[in-house]
């Protein structure tokens, strides 16, 4: 931890601060693609002074390097900790980390992964079209996560993974929360799921009935753009930034929610619930009853509204697409109701 996460993106891909970062001597660096968003994620090559030792050439770093951004580095330090203390024992696809750290004077985080586009991956948009049969995979792999921590006190031993719904309603107020959802993103959603003081009502609600109950680890924004594709479609999950203790419901209402077109949602979302349950089974995790997990994933189909109600940073097309297709799943399923706000 007490590593250096240089903010300067010209020292983070410099020979001379790679030679400590990958322990090994580096002569050269060629950038291949850089990505802007509210993190930079730049794809490089690397030439070692000696080729012949196998270490991974290819490679991607992701940090806030843009500085627009300075005032969020802080972000990147949950992502950053999931990835030296917690990816290493979890039994699902995310990208290799070959080093990480958090900048003890700046709290700057710094990831550098292997590069997986060069082996052939493919990493998708938020408005990826996502199938049926792709979200069963993802559901795998979301079931193996959470029943790895199923119930575990020992998650509570990392500060970072403390619960965080409640802080999220620092990000918007609710008069601002109210102006969003009468704006474009709200247009096609039922007037009853459009008020901001139900809707922070919920989240508060689904904290409290939550902390009553097993405690898994959640991704915590689990919408397409932050899935990615090996070459023979075998789904992987990034983006950890949000990761925290919570319910299992989180991440599955919000997958399903948010990745699937509404009409497919409704189609599946009970079948795709009994897959998921099928799969934590298979992992070792008791889970709840079927009954039980239909009215939790229901009830929390509201996080994953909330979480694209209050977003601003991201291009309007994909704001008012997820807080579409979710807010009629909170329609559809009265969430509000069933959280008795």
């Amino acid at each position: 931890m007490e590593d250096p996460a240089p903010l300067d993106e010209s020292v983070a891909l410099s020979p001379e601060w790679l030679t400590h970062a990958l322990g090994a001597p580096v002569n050269g660096v060629e950038v291949v693609e850089r990505l802007e968003t509210v993190a930079t994620k730049v794809r490089f090559r690397v030439e070692y002074a000696d080729e012949r030792d196998g270490r991974v050439a290819a490679l991607c770093v992701k940090a806030y390097f843009n500085p627009g951004m300075r005032a969020r580095v802080a972000a990147g330090e949950p992502e950053a900790r999931f990835y030296l203390e917690i990816a290493p024992t979890l039994p699902i696809r995310v990208p290799p980390c070959v080093y990480a750290a958090i900048d003890p004077d700046t709290g700057h985080a710094l990831v550098l992964m292997e590069d997986l586009v060069a082996h052939g991956a493919t990493f998708l948009t938020a408005l990826s079209p996502y199938s049926v049969e792709q979200a069963k995979g993802t559901l795998e792999q979301l079931a193996r996560l959470h029943a790895e921590h199923w119930d575990d006190a020992g998650l509570a031993t990392h500060s970072f993974l403390a619960p965080r719904l409640p802080s999220f309603l620092q990000y918007v107020d609710a008069e601002r929360l109210q102006s969003q959802l009468d704006g474009p993103r709200g247009d096609d959603l039922p007037r009853a799921v459009k008020d901001a003081t139900r809707l922070r009502a919920a989240l508060l609600a689904i904290a409290d009935r939550d902390a009553a109950r097993p405690q898994v680890l959640v991704h915590g924004d689990t919408h397409a753009g932050n899935l990615y594709e090996l070459a023979d479609g075998a789904p992987g999950i990034i983006d950890w930034q949000v990761v925290q203790q919570g319910s299992w419901a989180l991440d599955v209402a919000y997958h399903l929610g948010a990745v699937l077109d509404v009409d497919d949602r409704r189609n599946h979302e009970r079948a795709l619930l009994d897959h998921y349950l099928a799969c934590l089974a298979a992992a070792g995790a008791p889970g709840p009853p079927a009954d039980d997990a239909w009215f939790e994933y229901r009830a929390h189909l509201a996080y994953g509204y909330f979480m694209w109600a209050i977003t601003q940073m991201v291009d309007p097309p994909i704001i008012v697409t997820f807080t579409r297709r979710l807010g009629l799943a909170v329609a559809d399923h009265d969430a509000f109701g069933l959280l008795g706000v």
